[in-house]
């Protein structure tokens, strides 16, 4: 390698920018133990809501509209053009062809699906895979909707146009099982894909004379080819290479590939298993998260596999330096480097963040790279970390654990990042850009915000000099609140020798707290529950669930009121990872908004969407805490003794009542149902017959089942110091209306507060609530805002309102810091803990009164038929006078029941869209139209892509 030769090889190492003093931003917080700032997946150009202050991503950034996202980039080989191209997610066009120079979008592509009349578009994506030929005249770039590789032609201004969409159907005989392989995922048996239409399409790449593409399907395992001179362009011979593969490139002689396989090898019976789509992965045998990564080495003359090299965790981005090979390993925040001509790693570097535990010398996870360019002249690497926001700055000559120059903001989970060596400027992808609400955002024409307006954006960076770089790596640092080391220092050092404190100052520092309760419920937002409590910031025009949540009023009146609290996450899939892991991981998160190798959001059985450190709860029991787990994580759906069905939403709620009144001892139902998981993290501490996710099976029959076991534990003394409780009820889409269900889940979650509060454990315990995501409704303020409490007798009473901005990532730290649970990652350990929550000192002994439920305000069974789990449509007539909405209610509770038909055990299984008006207008009684809209709408207004029976998104 030469030596470095720009102002690039004058830069120390980031770790010396630090020791030689670079200013980084102080924080001072006068009378408070933590900052009551925030941390958590903020990102620049994002509103830091709260403070009203914008933080400017660095460079020009390529507005690419509303509902995208942003996963890959490619630059025009032809210069002259001055154009380039962004594979999309989520949005109207699968690719959008940009000016490199201005950013200005010039076209809005997506391929006609060949015979279709009329003629109909594919808009779909990927999560990855777009080239162009080495001529510039060919675009080849990956569609994950009908299972596509699309080759477009490209005009002499770099404009696309229709040449071939070629089917890459899914293949599920790559997949290899064994007599020992785990129970199914989503209880689907090995080789059976998540989504059976797909093959998942992604990584693509153009042979170096232009005659041939290669594609990776993500989901079949396999590498195949394209040969792009025929008349007709079809799928070539596949071939197996390692699981879940992600990247392809190919190197300078053209005869060999590198496929990077995030899933690593292929399992061996004698390995621990774990499933990701239907593929058995080799697994951390506690944490189920995948434990090899590798590259696969391809002769392409013959289409074989010649070598297969071991590099770090989930290995995506690649590119090559002279004869090295560089691959971005983004679960374990290196660099691995690979020799070609030996095909040995020779070196790993280091590109984690500068930002550690306590008392630890190694970098806190959460840099993620997964995308490189490479300045070959100058020996740096430019390297997209996803979860940092930035692009760091890499020198490829300096020691492994030196290389990081410095760091480049960019905006929200930067998915991508190439070199433009004609304008001297990095274009980065950004995944979620600028996030999921502009200033003036709307969506469906809706006058409010939801979680579902994606702003993935494109940007456009001028490589920056040293003393620039300086400058740009202190804007890193307080975009992602490194800067709070009050926070850092607290996550660990403390002593038993403390004097107890509710919230301890430090992690280690006893708690007077000894058990903790986290309950978990289902998409709702801040205004739709509180928006009209008036000492909120609340929009009461919203609020069209507060008349069935006198429960919930009832806790803010007694209770702290958090109007400032937040659901990163943008539905299911991603919502229960922020809360369990404090970060939904990159494998997770880059196959949004489409997720098609899983759906893992309060359900296990994706061994990619794991981090190697596990999940909070497992990381308390590590320490020896005694934990339960009730719905959370369960794998697989209803499983009956046999000979027996699963019974009715009438039958369980009259199970329930009976058992109740004391008609019954036990409840008849209590063990009709067992949960699984093949992830020891989970399964370890699961209550076996308690119901995973189904909104089949009312709420009341879940607070039975745990009030069954609470007090077994009570009477032997054996009260878990930490459970996590899934109610979720208030998803709706089950038997009763939504108004129903919201006032199910509203009445159990205060029956297990209040049976808490008259326990003997009532002294010692802090019962923490959220929901997962906020995706199912508007907010005046934000679509992520959502119902967050704390009640215990160690919280704030009196009804205070507590405008500090937190997010679930706070929430989870503050468990943290109650339990003694060291953070795992970046987002925790510099998450403020909820101090303001918390009462200085002895609480008075008016807090340690026990808190007693409401009654719901509306039959909990509302519109469900006796004989029938169905919801009745005579309900419809009843309830409305005029026969025109009467008729138009019918029609909707119809259509309710053919949409979540067989879905009511699939969190967020049908079209948000649809699910929010239908909410909107059964709650209020269709009194009034959708906000934003001046009629109630007909649901033939929605379309249905039934096809797709398994997408979790619309």
């Amino acid at each position: 390698m030469s030596r470095i030769k720009t102002r690039i090889s004058r830069l120390r190492p980031l770790a010396g920018l630090l020791a030689a003093g670079l200013a980084l931003p102080a924080f001072a917080t006068p009378s408070e133990a933590f900052p009551t700032y925030v941390t958590g997946p903020q990102a620049p150009g994002t509103w830091v809501v709260g403070s009203g202050q914008v933080i400017t991503p660095e460079g020009v950034q390529v507005d690419l509209g509303i509902r995208v996202r942003a996963k890959a980039i490619a630059i025009n080989p032809n210069t002259a053009t001055h154009t380039a191209a962004v594979l999309t997610m989520g949005a109207s066009a699968a690719v959008q062809v940009f000016d490199t120079r201005t950013g200005q979008v010039l076209q809005t592509y997506a391929p006609t699906i060949a015979g279709s009349s009329p003629a109909q578009t594919d808009s779909s994506g990927s999560y990855g895979g777009i080239s162009y030929s080495p001529d510039g005249k060919s675009l080849v770039f990956s569609q994950d909707g009908n299972s596509n590789v699309t080759v477009a032609n490209v005009s002499a201004a770099g404009l696309l146009s229709d040449r071939a969409q070629v089917s890459v159907p899914a293949d599920n005989s790559f997949i290899k099982c064994f007599p020992n392989s785990p129970i199914g995922d989503y209880g689907r048996l090995c080789g059976t894909f998540y989504n059976s239409y797909t093959s998942y399409p992604g990584g693509v790449a153009v042979s170096r004379d232009g005659k041939s593409a290669y594609a990776l399907l993500n989901q079949n395992n396999t590498l195949t080819k394209i040969d792009l001179t025929a008349k007709t362009l079809t799928e070539g011979k596949q071939i197996r290479v390692g699981n879940a593969p992600h990247s392809i490139v190919i190197d300078r002689t053209g005869a060999t590939a590198y496929v990077s396989n995030e899933g690593g090898r292929e399992a061996t019976q004698a390995d621990f298993q774990v499933y990701s789509a239907g593929t058995p992965i080799v697994a951390d045998p506690f944490a189920g998260s995948s434990s090899t990564g590798t590259v696969s080495v391809v002769d392409l003359s013959s289409m074989t596999v010649k070598s297969t090299i071991s590099t770090g965790l989930h290995p995506t981005g690649m590119a090559f330096y002279g004869n090295s090979l560089l691959v971005a390993n983004a679960n374990d925040d290196t660099i691995s480097v690979i020799d070609t001509a030996t095909n040995q790693v020779t070196r790993t570097i280091s590109v984690g963040l500068p930002i550690s535990l306590p008392g630890s010398n190694k970098p806190i996870f959460g840099a993620s790279p997964n995308a490189i360019a490479v300045d070959a002249e100058q020996g740096v690497a430019y390297v997209a970390l996803y979860h940092a926001n930035a692009i760091a700055v890499v020198s490829l000559e300096a020691a492994e654990d030196q290389a990081v120059q410095g760091m480049i903001p960019v905006a929200f989970a930067p998915s991508s990042v190439v070199l433009d060596k004609s304008t001297g400027s990095l274009i980065v992808a950004n995944d979620k850009g600028i996030g999921a609400r502009k200033s003036s955002g709307t969506d469906f024409g809706v006058s409010g915000y939801n979680t579902h307006q994606d702003n993935g954006t494109v940007s456009i960076v001028s490589i920056p000099s040293e003393r620039r770089l300086r400058t740009l790596t202190e804007q890193v640092y307080q975009n992602n609140h490194w800067d709070l080391t009050q926070n850092i220092a607290s996550a660990a050092g403390g002593s038993n020798e403390a004097a107890p404190q509710a919230l301890p100052a430090k992690i280690g520092d006893p708690s007077a707290i000894k058990h903790v309760f986290l309950i978990i419920r289902e998409n709702r937002t801040y205004d739709q529950i509180l928006g009209d409590v008036k000492a909120g910031n609340g929009d009461a025009s919203l609020a069209v669930f507060a008349p069935f949540t006198p429960n919930a009023h009832a806790l803010v009146q007694r209770f702290p009121l958090f109007d400032n609290f937040y659901d990163p996450s943008r539905q299911s899939a991603d919502g229960h990872q922020w809360i369990s892991e404090s970060i939904a991981p990159y494998a997770d998160d880059i196959q949004s908004p489409d997720w098609n190798r899983s759906y893992p959001g309060g359900n296990a059985g994706d061994a990619l969407a794991y981090t190697k450190d596990g999940f909070f709860w497992s990381n308390a029991a590590k320490k020896g805490l005694s934990v339960k787990l009730y719905g959370e994580y369960v794998e697989n759906d209803f499983i009956a003794p046999a000979g027996t069905s699963q019974p009715s939403w009438r039958q369980f709620y009259e199970d329930s009542k009976a058992f109740e009144s004391g008609a019954e001892p036990t409840l008849k139902y209590q063990n009709t149902i067992i949960a699984e998981s093949s992830v020891p993290a989970v399964s370890n501490y699961l209550v076996k017959n308690f119901p995973q996710f189904d909104t089949n099976i009312p709420d009341q029959f879940r607070v039975d089942l745990w009030l069954q076991d609470f007090e077994k534990d009570l009477a032997d003394n054996k009260v878990p110091n930490l459970s996590v409780l899934w109610i979720m009820c208030d998803h709706t889409g089950g038997a009763p209306t939504p108004q129903a269900q919201q006032a199910d889940n509203d009445l159990a979650v205060a029956r297990i507060i209040e049976r808490i509060s008259k326990s003997k454990v009532w002294g010692s315990s802090a019962i923490f609530m959220e929901e997962d995501d906020a995706q199912n409704g508007v907010d005046h303020v934000d679509g992520h805002r959502s119902p967050g409490f704390i009640i215990s007798p160690y919280a704030v009473q009196g009804g205070a309102t507590d405008h500090t901005y937190y997010t679930q990532v706070n929430m989870t730290r503050t468990i943290e810091q109650i339990l003694g649970i060291a953070p795992t990652n970046q987002f925790d350990l510099t998450a403020s803990p909820m101090t303001t929550a918390f009462v200085k000192g002895k609480p008075p002994a008016s807090n340690f009164a026990p808190f007693n439920h409401l009654a719901p305000t509306i039959p909990l069974d509302q519109g469900v038929a006796l004989a029938s789990n169905t919801t009745s449509t005579k309900f419809a007539a009843a309830t409305l006078k005029d026969t025109r909405l009467a008729k138009l209610k019918a029609d909707w509770i119809q259509k309710k029941n053919q949409v979540f038909a067989g879905q009511s055990n699939k969190p967020d299984a049908q079209d948000p869209n649809f699910v929010n008006h239908y909410n909107w207008y059964m709650a209020t009684n269709f009194s009034r139209p959708y906000p934003g809209e001046k009629t109630i709408l007909a649901p033939s207004a929605f379309k249905f892509a039934l096809r797709n029976v398994a997408d979790r998104d619309d």
